[in-house]
């Protein structure tokens, strides 16, 4: 009997040891999520604020088919008639403004930052409790919240409200800190939040993926008019545009089989001959003549202008000349229209991005375990400077990853770079093809890397998402997960990259660099071969223009 009672004793205690051991194990750290701009945003009571530009109402505002030559005409006219004969290029900006400004009635904001109606929420995310913002995309993480709000304003006029939701989420869940992952615009929002509330311990992991915050260059080129044109950027883009419409990521146009072959066969020949250099040299000079006018129009227009948010992601080196080109120079009448706003601007950079290096190291200083996650394959604009940058399409490589070194688009880091990486015993932050070095990011340990992945792209990586923000101290080297990483469209999953799997894209590395004679007549014959097929099924009747697009 005694051995009886003794064994049950033992049993009720191991039971009694093992039930707080397998709870906690069950326990994760609850994620507070803060997206970017791909919602529009709505008022509380779900009227819409600000559509996606996919959904704009094109009819609703007053630009149908039937009224597009109207349009055209008033937009042109000052052009031409002004702009090309007199080099006045006032009215053709004001012109562009009232043509766009009917798409976006409400996007912009006041001269101090603020809404006009009153502050929206992203449409997934329209409750603010966060029992209602709890998500359940997040892959295999049973405590993730999306944190609501409106992306136009100053990161700083959300802080405090973020800094509740936390408290909720803490309080809700019973942890002690929770675990912040950031994308695209929300990396300022995460910035400013850490800057301003870090210091309390309530964060354990911290992850910035695809953000914008360390500089959107993108953004900051267009915003500061720094434009450039490259004959094999157009080629370029041309081509991603026709693999975006393929795949339905980002912005794209799927080109038919004919108008693929015009496209593509005849910019191939211009470009061996250097005719589009030589033609684009123009528009770039004609451009240098209207670009003043146009950028301030259409960031108006459009609401960027006074959207702080996207001012978030300028380089310091750009600021001067985009606050110029936007509200004009020191005491000019906008300038002193949109002080305080202007104030909002810089309040960000001053405390912020005026010093990365510093911010992050202040992380470091708060205990806070912080990561990033960027992607390439893709290139920016192509009409802005710096487009031969490694990039998702939206978020440059060196800036998303916090420092990386990277090799212009189509290219590799040279032999004597590698080489002096490997003799500092820096050659596993290399990637297999050559293109990035990540032992120059802030965190290079805690760095991971996408190739040939859209911006739009994330499913694929929540396993290193999840394995990062429910860690401690993960590293690459504890996560399971390569630095770098390859993504495959037909199956949407990514594998670890190596050489043989590293391969640009075909619009990447179809422009050809050095023509020889070789490469210019082999272009010859196909764009003549072609121009042949198309007159020949043209008066066959197998081809009208109604089909050219599809």
């Amino acid at each position: 009997m005694k051995k009886l009672i003794s064994l049950l004793l033992v049993t009720v205690m191991l039971f009694a040891v093992m039930a707080p051991m397998a709870s906690a194990a069950n326990e994760r750290t609850p994620v507070v999520y803060i997206r970017g701009n791909g919602d529009g945003i709505y008022y509380p009571d779900g009227t819409l604020c600000v559509a996606q530009f996919e959904d704009l109402d094109f009819d609703g505002a007053g630009i149908d088919k039937d009224t597009i030559v109207e349009t055209a005409v008033n937009i042109l006219k000052p052009f031409v008639l002004e702009g090309m004969l007199f080099d006045e290029w006032d009215n053709y900006g004001r012109a562009i403004y009232e043509e766009i400004k009917p798409l976006f009635p409400d996007s912009d904001l006041d001269e101090n930052g603020n809404p006009k109606k009153g502050v929206g929420v992203l449409a997934s995310t329209m409750a603010d409790s966060v029992a209602a913002a709890k998500s359940t995309w997040y892959y295999n993480v049973n405590s993730a919240y999306c944190f609501a709000y409106d992306w136009r304003l100053s990161p700083y006029d959300h802080v405090d409200r973020l800094h509740e939701y936390v408290l909720q989420v803490l309080a809700t869940t019973g942890q002690d800190q929770v675990s912040m992952y950031a994308r695209c615009m929300g990396g300022s929002l995460l910035s400013a939040y850490l800057e301003r509330y870090g210091h309390l311990g309530h964060i354990k992991n911290v992850l910035f993926c695809d953000v914008l915050s360390n500089e959107a260059t993108v953004i900051s080129k267009a915003f500061s008019g720094q434009i450039e044109f490259d004959a094999k950027m157009v080629e370029r883009y041309a081509g991603q545009l026709d693999f975006c419409g393929q795949t339905g990521d980002g912005v794209g146009f799927a080109f038919t089989e004919v108008l693929y072959e015009i496209v593509f066969k005849t910019m191939d020949f211009f470009n061996q001959i250097n005719v589009t250099d030589k033609a684009l040299d123009g528009v770039e000079k004609l451009y240098e003549k209207l670009y003043k006018a146009l950028i301030p129009a259409l960031l108006h227009a459009t609401g960027m202008a006074t959207q702080v948010n996207y001012w978030t992601e300028i380089a310091e080196e750009d600021m001067d000349a985009a606050l110029n080109l936007v509200y004009g120079k020191e005491g000019s009448e906008l300038r002193t229209k949109y002080a305080v706003l202007i104030d909002k601007i810089r309040y960000y950079r001053e405390h912020i991005s005026s010093d990365l290096g510093r911010f992050y190291e202040s992380l470091d200083e708060k205990g806070i375990h912080y990561g990033f996650i960027g992607k390439y394959g893709f290139m920016n604009a192509p009409f802005t400077a710096d487009a031969d940058l490694l990039s998702d399409s939206l978020a440059s490589l060196t800036h998303a990853a916090a420092g990386a070194t990277t090799a212009p688009i189509g290219k590799t880091l040279s032999e004597d770079y590698i080489a002096a990486r490997v003799a500092e015993g820096k050659g596993k932050y290399i990637s297999p093809d050559k293109q990035v070095d990540l032992s120059t990011c802030i965190a290079p340990d805690r760095t991971w890397i996408l190739k040939n992945a859209h911006h739009d792209i994330i499913d694929c990586l929540h396993p290193i998402i999840y394995a990062f923000l429910n860690g401690t101290n993960v590293t690459v080297e504890t996560s399971g997960y390569s630095a770098f990483q390859v993504y495959d469209y037909a199956t949407a999953t990514m594998t670890e990259m190596t050489e043989e799997n590293c391969a640009d894209y075909d619009f990447i590395t179809r422009p050809v660099e050095k023509p020889t004679t070789q490469t210019i007549l082999a272009s010859f014959m196909k764009f003549f071969t072609m121009i042949l097929n198309f007159i020949t099924k043209l008066f066959k009747g197998e081809l009208d223009f109604s089909n050219l697009l599809g």
